[in-house]
């Protein structure tokens, strides 16, 4: 009988197992295979980018060499998934090695302690890797709006879309979903945002996204602040640069009642990009508010999953 749940269920087995080793066994970014996989990538960036090309050639450069990246991680990966023993194992691995959450939570909370001790100088220094503008000149408020922007987008495309893609597509979607975001941070390090060479990347990953981050944003609304997080998702969102973040950075400035966006500098050069809200700017203590907004939304759609699945064994029984 107990044989027969598990086998019947594993896939929903292996996914809770790996949500939960990612919450409380997460891989320390040093040795993850993102952190070898992301190298790799900037060096076929450097390689492939230059600046003085016209937008033609990068638009067929960065298709070409995405797509090249891509196909040859993705065959190996299918091969594996094909002689597997348990392919559900493996696909629960990827699914573990795709997730990314509680260690930037632990960075961010662990910036907001450095800016309460006016330790701009570490902070900064933390924050670097997890964004791709310049920090050296941050005040303490421009580096907790950074770092919170950084863990709603993070939050948002490393846990909640892989989590979407998973359950609808499987395995393969998600990892080359991933790949994807790994290609594009990558890149980002050395090229400006509006570059050409990555508006490839930039469309397909807003298609990809669309959905799941809207179903995110809206759920963050309706938790809290609900009618000025859709009043800020009509005056910001819809007019923001990257619609997707426009979304969710909209309903995180109206249920935490802070100012998001703003201008930044990437790549010595100044981006003025539209602020979000009219109130205060950031404070240390907000980090923790936000981690729990979002961890309200997180266990709000794992108790979704959990009932759908509960329903879906009831029927088949």
């Amino acid at each position: 009988m107990l044989n027969n749940i598990v086998q019947n269920h594993l896939d929903f087995i292996v996914f809770i197992c790996a949500l939960l080793a990612e919450r409380f066994l997460p891989l320390v970014s040093w040795y993850h295979p993102n952190h070898i996989l992301s190298a790799i990538f900037n060096a076929i960036g450097q390689r492939v980018y230059k600046k003085t090309d016209s937008k033609q050639y990068h638009y067929l450069a960065a298709s070409l060499a995405s797509t090249l990246v891509l196909t040859v991680i993705m065959i190996i990966v299918v091969l594996l998934l094909e002689f597997a023993f348990y392919p559900e194992l493996l696909s629960g691995l990827i699914l573990y090695l795709c997730l990314e959450s509680s260690s930037i939570n632990k960075k961010a909370i662990r910036i907001a302690k450095l800016t309460k001790k006016n330790q701009k100088s570490t902070a900064r220094e933390l924050l670097k890797p997890l964004v791709a503008r310049e920090v050296k000149a941050l005040s303490n408020p421009g580096i907790i709006k950074a770092v919170m922007e950084s863990v709603i987008l993070r939050t948002a495309r490393h846990y909640f879309v892989v989590i979407f893609i998973f359950l609808l597509l499987g395995p393969i979607a998600t990892l080359a979903y991933r790949l994807l975001t790994l290609i594009q941070q990558a890149w980002r390090t050395d090229i400006a945002p509006d570059s050409a060479f990555l508006k490839p990347l930039k469309l397909i990953l807003f298609i990809i996204e669309y959905i799941p981050m809207r179903l995110l944003a809206l759920t963050i609304a309706s938790l809290k602040a609900s009618k000025k997080s859709m009043h800020y998702i009509k005056h910001y969102g819809r007019h923001f640069y990257q619609k997707n973040t426009g979304w969710l950075l909209s309903v995180c400035s109206a249920s935490l009642g802070v100012q998001l966006g703003g201008p930044a500098i990437y790549i010595k050069q100044r981006f003025n990009k539209m602020r979000v809200g009219v109130e205060r700017l950031p404070s240390a203590d907000d980090v923790p508010k936000l981690l729990n907004t979002l961890n309200q939304a997180r266990f709000f759609w794992l108790l979704i999953i959990v009932s759908v699945e509960i329903i879906r064994a009831v029927l088949t029984f």
